[in-house]
């Protein structure tokens, strides 16, 4: 039975609201019926002839919502809260309307006002923990799911939410267990099946996580992050003939939208192209721009005119691969293009086949001038890089302390190669214009240290004696169970053996440089 439109114990309904009673019953019958947009007209001709018609306000937003119009719904809430501001479920509502319509900071608001109104509402304090992680506020989410799912222990949604956000929070071990309770509960649960394959790539199990990709795929085979994970598990393991071809699906995921090629009649993924201009384009970080410009001289070698679209850091640096533009402006014209990290399928790329050879050249009079500027040497110059991006979710992952990284190298005049850093002794922050100056500062050193960032692919592209740190589970191109990089031949690779464990890592550092 359709529930009256008029709140409980409100008066005897006047002709007006009888009338409005008569059309939201039939906006309900429209609705039922599929007719939607009339149904809406009905549920707004209720309310304009009896503004207190609650559930009119209610229906209509849920009407506009279910039509994806977030925003229509969110106004048809607020006037059902306008009249009844004490329903909890209105401003549940409007809480979730706003949340779809991609206003968080709103959302959350709502959802803690419904929550003061009924503090048990399962509903908002599982949604309140999805719009604090819409605001990278994970730690804050876990509480509120935690609530959730006491109040409901069997909930596989907000299981799958609560080991999500731990995996956010970089504790994959944690979320494993609480993400095979929720595929427990519901076998076919694709999302949770995904999440359970990236934590145990987190956790260094490539094989393990790709049974739990596929799985996913089965039950959902458009699920683009199960299919990026499944191919950065086969690029780790080596497979490069599948996990290049799988990683074409990072542009069917929300995060890498806004780098996706827009015009697929051009995309050049093999085949001739002498004679051809072919714009090569960078989509992800300073690091993966490095390390897959490299196959610019290979492109030209078969007769094409290559144009590289790189950050404007890397531009002086990158210009003697190819013609170069930077991405803060339209490229020059062009008849084919390629983002640079689809170029290793387009080449098909296998491990003994990686165009390894150092790439990149410091400019020599830059390094003359850093020479000079440094004076003579006394003790063995070492580079070092502790951090990359801040804003790369795995940065926490992979950076060190950088008091941590300056005790394990005693007795080394130590020079920091990033830019952004405090004014602290071994800085030079002030005379790094660009990555050409730091492959300058970086060509006086005898030794490079780095974690997983840019700084660790500049230096190998240089052909430079270089120590990279990496975290446990580490990225896919560092492979797995190597000390070695077929990417860089001048690379030696450091990993933790557990998670967090810089420990044991900075400890070979010592040992490795001191031996």
């Amino acid at each position: 039975m359709t529930a009256s439109s008029r709140p409980e114990g409100a008066c005897a309904p006047t002709e007006a609201g009888r009338a409005a009673e008569a059309d939201f019953q039939r906006g309900n019958a429209l609705w039922s019926a599929g007719a939607h947009e009339a149904a809406i007209a009905a549920y707004a001709t209720a309310i304009a002839r009896d503004p207190q018609a609650i559930e009119a306000h209610n229906h209509l937003g849920n009407a506009f919502l279910a039509l994806g119009r977030a925003a229509d719904a969110a106004e048809a809430y607020r006037g059902g809260i306008a009249q009844a501001p004490s329903r909890a479920d209105l401003r549940y509502n409007l809480a979730n309307a706003l949340l779809t319509g991609g206003d968080a900071p709103q959302a959350e608001a709502a959802y803690r006002a419904a929550l003061a109104l009924c503090p048990d509402h399962i509903g908002a304090n599982n949604n309140l923990g999805t719009a604090l992680r819409a605001q990278a506020r994970h730690a804050e989410a876990l509480g509120f799911y935690e609530a959730a799912l006491r109040q409901r222990p069997d909930s596989a949604g907000t299981l799958n939410n609560i080991a999500s956000t731990l995996l956010a929070l970089h504790r994959p071990d944690e979320a494993v267990p609480l993400l095979e309770r929720a595929i427990a509960l519901q076998p076919a649960y694709p999302e949770a099946c995904n999440n359970l394959g990236g934590a145990l790539l987190a956790l260094d199990r490539p094989q393990d996580a790709i049974a739990w990709f596929d799985i996913a795929l089965k039950d959902e085979p458009g699920l683009a992050q199960a299919r990026l994970g499944k191919a950065l598990a086969l690029l780790c393991e080596g497979d490069f003939a599948q996990g290049w071809h799988h990683y074409e699906a990072r542009w069917d995921d929300p995060r890498f939208a806004e780098a996706a090629p827009n015009d697929p009649a051009r995309l050049w993924s093999g085949g001739a192209v002498a004679g051809r201009r072919i714009l090569l384009h960078a989509e992800q970080g300073l690091g993966d721009t490095i390390q897959f410009a490299r196959y610019a001289p290979l492109l030209r070698a078969r007769g094409a005119h290559v144009i590289l679209q790189v950050q404007p850091q890397l531009a002086t640096l990158l210009a003697p691969l190819a013609e170069t533009c930077t991405t803060d402006a339209p490229p020059p014209a062009h008849d084919l293009h390629c983002p640079l990290m689809s170029l290793p399928r387009a080449f098909a790329t296998r491990l003994d086949t990686i165009p390894a050879q150092p790439y990149l050249r410091a400019d020599p009079a830059s390094v003359a001038a850093w020479r000079a500027r440094l004076g003579p040497r006394l003790r063995p110059r070492i580079g070092i890089a502790w951090t990359g991006n801040p804003n790369h979710p795995e940065d926490a992952l992979r950076s060190i302390p950088p008091a941590s990284l300056v005790a394990a190298l005693p007795g080394a005049e130590l020079h920091i190669l990033q830019p952004d850093t405090p004014p602290i002794p071994g800085t030079h922050r002030h005379t790094l214009r660009d990555f050409a100056d730091t492959a300058a500062l970086l060509s006086c050193m005898d030794l490079v240290v780095s974690v997983d960032t840019a700084i660790a692919h500049l230096a190998g592209a240089l052909g430079h004696t270089t120590i990279v740190l990496l975290q446990f589970g580490a990225d896919f191109r560092w492979l797995r169970q190597r000390t070695d990089s077929p990417w860089y031949p001048s690379m030696r690779l450091l990993r933790q053996s557990a998670l967090g464990d810089w420990g044991g890592v900075l400890a070979g550092l010592g040992r490795v440089v001191h031996q």
